[in-house]
């Protein structure tokens, strides 16, 4: 390939070298008929008996040469001299990137105080430090990964009409979030002392040698799973959908949690006892509650329950597989079984009553 290009390159410099001995024969042969620049006369009126070049305009050589003249002293600087060219940003440009600097600031600060927090407790061993900050990162992507997963959950509840084929789609991501979700947990588990190969065996775990900021961190893994998790069962029993493959995998989950969550509290007493204090939680919960407010305001769900009114279908904005579920309905059913988020149907209809 290398010996093709250095080809093409070889033909088109001999290209170029052959036009330009061309076009300065032709100029030489011009001048030394009609004569050089200055001394050029040419023919009257197209007189060729009078003697003088005969071509009109570009047609001469030297006429067309002067097209761009560089015979003229134009002056150059005396330093270097580059062309500016400014662009004004909008405002809302301008606050975007304000707000987008602070946050970058404020994840910088925590991030710097996790790792001066690491180097504390693994006495600067440089391994120990780097695994611990590894697991810490994972665990803020795994979180943000369920949150976007809760939130599309939401979405789907209050704006989509749900057909066979789109509710086998959202069974899939489930199977796939479940999946990486549980890989997480196990990676988890597994950095704890958790001994998660071949039969399970209590007696097998190593001590768990963790600092308080991934434990801390790591209960946040395990509340915004559960949340996670009942979300979906929720959604499943939504769209009417059993799978008992996607069943199981939820049951090894709530069971690796619970577990894993014990393990962190035993762990977080034993340093509070040293004398250790539990850090501020990295971030907010996002519950259903506080989700389905947000999708709320920027779906518009009342001007969606309006029009669809307007089209013949009262109050029907869920309608899921064969016949038609009330979108309001499953929700406070959804909420009724989910211990300690409740108020979601009060949130939603103060908020309607608001717009």
């Amino acid at each position: 390939q290398s010996d093709k290009l250095t080809e093409r390159k070889w033909n088109w410099f001999n290209m170029m070298k052959a036009n330009f001995k061309e076009h300065v024969d032709a100029w030489q042969r011009h001048v030394d008929q009609y004569g050089p620049p200055g001394d050029h006369p040419y023919a009257p009126n197209n007189n060729l008996e009078r003697g003088g070049c005969p071509l009109i305009g570009k047609q001469c050589p030297l006429k067309a040469d002067k097209l761009i003249d560089y015979d003229g002293d134009y002056g150059f600087p005396e330093d270097a001299v580059y062309f500016k060219t400014e662009v004004k940003k909008s405002e809302v440009d301008n606050l975007a990137k304000v707000k987008q600097e602070a946050l970058e600031a404020a994840r910088e600060k925590k991030e710097q105080g996790r790792r001066d927090a690491l180097k504390r407790h693994y006495n600067g061993k440089i391994l120990q430090v780097s695994l611990a900050n590894g697991s810490c990162e994972s665990m803020d992507e795994s979180m943000d990964k369920m949150e976007a997963a809760q939130e599309k959950i939401v979405r789907n509840r209050l704006s989509k009409s749900d057909s066979r084929d789109s509710a086998k789609n959202e069974v899939t991501d489930f199977e796939e979030a479940l999946n990486e979700l549980k890989l997480s947990i196990l990676s988890l588990a597994e950095r704890s002392g958790m001994q998660i190969t071949g039969k399970r065996d209590v007696n097998a775990d190593r001590p768990d040698n963790r600092s308080m900021v991934e434990l801390s961190l790591c209960e946040e893994v395990i509340e915004t799973a559960e949340y996670f998790i009942k979300g979906i069962q929720g959604r499943m029993e939504e769209i009417r959908i059993k799978d008992g493959r996607m069943r199981s995998t939820i049951q090894q989950l709530f069971l690796l949690l619970k577990e894993l969550h014990e393990r962190n509290n035993h762990s977080i007493s034993q340093l509070m006892d040293r004398g250790e204090e539990r850090p501020p939680r990295s971030r907010e919960v996002k519950t259903m509650k506080m989700l389905a407010i947000k999708v709320q305001k920027e779906l518009d769900l009342p001007k969606i329950k309006e029009d669809m009114e307007k089209n013949g279908s009262k109050g029907d904005l869920h309608p899921i597989l064969p016949g038609k579920v009330d979108l309001m309905a499953a929700l406070k059913s959804r909420v009724s079984t989910d211990a300690g988020r409740g108020g979601l149907m009060d949130a939603l209809k103060s908020r309607v009553k608001a717009q």
